[in-house]
């Protein structure tokens, strides 16, 4: 008994992290991209093939992305 106890709350805490790595992921994902939309002029429901290439070429993973991030008060990848 005490070892079906243990493995649900071992199963439930990692329920509960992987719950928030992507709710964390999802709230980078959109501070990125409000970022780039604002930084290079793009509407933020702009998700045209040229938006999203440029995006995705040059903006994840920049100084700049990072910035925003930091500015956010969000930890950077």
């Amino acid at each position: 008994m005490k070892k079906i106890i243990l493995t649900l709350a071992i199963l439930a805490a990692l329920t509960g992290c992987k719950s928030q790595q992507a709710t964390l992921d999802e709230q980078r994902a959109k501070i990125s991209w409000a970022a780039f939309c604002a930084a290079r002029g793009y509407a933020h429901n702009d998700n045209t093939y040229q938006a999203t290439n440029e995006y995705l070429d040059t903006w994840c993973g920049s100084v700049d992305e990072e910035a925003a991030f930091i500015a956010a008060g969000v930890e950077p990848y």
